[in-house]
């Protein structure tokens, strides 16, 4: 069964390989000006909207769960991530240096990687990085963002790059067959920023959309559910598992009574995004709370629109594991 399995796979592959390049928009050569509105707007994305230091910005002995971000290290990559269904992965350097960071890609280059999920030599990206997410950032929005990241203080990561560990599947998949691509993004415009209640409902969803809210909360074993799907935002299953950590599950931000936040006024949830407690009192565990420190500095106004969005998304009645923590991550949370 094995055997057949894998002859599978590598038909698909081998036929995949005709249309591979559908998935690869040529790039433009022309830098991104960069403008104080630009580098304003994007540090604000990069650093509260889209959460990138969580990740990228180096850790001690890189583990993104449970160290804390390094401030001499910004943006420096170095990390690695392991996971059941992904392998170990290298988390990259963003920041300008020219041997271990981005200096040498186009500005295009850069702009397609984060909504396309295609790098520099051609080659797709894990899924680890949120493109699926990233793939609705209007124009002007990734623009910003890449000023924003040429404009950073350059960091030399002295780790050797590891190359990504992934399976036999799992390469095929990612590597060959591209199942985790989208068609190249162009002409995105981002939504009305007005105060009719019908455009603040769509910019909290687009800030629901780029802040990959899915990438976590609507995740199962084959990646994120669409917004078709009746869990989208119900919470997920798939564990995030340390052995400084132990377990965690996405929660359900949908507004069923029982299993999601239907029991929760906005302003409650808004405060649990600001201080990183629970809405039952309890203080987020990772993978959350290494996000909140970016959360938190949303504006009132874009912390509205998205707890709005989470209030209007159809309640899914999906009851999640409750965490199950190590004794001495246990301790410090007061659990």
């Amino acid at each position: 069964m094995r055997r057949l399995m894998c002859l599978s796979v590598f038909t698909c592959a081998l036929l995949a390989l005709g249309c591979h390049g559908k998935y690869i928009r040529p790039v433009s050569a022309t830098p991104i000006a960069r403008t104080d509105e630009r580098l304003q707007r994007g540090s604000y994305l990069v650093n509260q909207v889209m959460l990138c230091p969580a990740c990228h910005t180096s850790r001690a002995n890189g583990n993104i769960l449970v160290e804390p971000e390094r401030a001499d290290a910004y943006l420096g990559g170095g990390n690695i991530y392991v996971d059941k269904g992904l392998g170990r992965l290298w988390i990259p350097n963003l920041t300008p240096d020219p041997d271990t960071g981005l200096g040498r890609w186009t500005d295009d280059e850069i702009m397609r990687a984060i909504r396309d999920g295609v790098s520099t030599d051609g080659h797709f990206l894990i899924p680890l990085m949120p493109f699926f997410s990233f793939q609705y950032l209007s124009d002007e929005d990734a623009r910003s963002i890449v000023a924003y990241l040429r404009s950073i203080p350059p960091y030399r990561q002295p780790k050797a790059r590891e190359e990504n560990k992934l399976g036999f599947m799992q390469k095929m998949l990612f590597k060959v067959v591209g199942v985790q691509m989208h068609a190249p993004v162009a002409d995105v415009a981002a939504p009305p920023r007005t105060d009719k209640a019908a455009d603040k409902l769509a910019y909290g969803h687009y800030l629901a959309r780029i802040g990959a809210c899915t990438e976590c909360h609507s995740l199962t074993a084959k990646g994120p559910l669409p917004e078709s799907d009746p869990l989208y935002l119900a919470g997920s299953e798939q564990v995030f598992e340390d052995p400084a950590l132990g377990q965690t599950y996405p929660r359900n931000l949908t507004p069923d009574p029982e299993t999601g936040l239907g029991n929760y006024a906005a302003a409650a949830i808004k405060q649990a995004l600001r201080t990183g407690r629970r809405l039952d009192g309890r203080r987020m565990a990772p993978p959350m709370s290494v996000l909140i420190p970016h959360i938190s500095g949303l504006t009132d106004d874009d912390l509205d629109a998205l707890v709005g969005y989470l209030k209007s998304v159809p309640l899914a009645r999906h009851k999640i594991p409750d965490r199950n923590l190590v004794p001495a991550l246990r301790q410090q949370l007061g659990d």
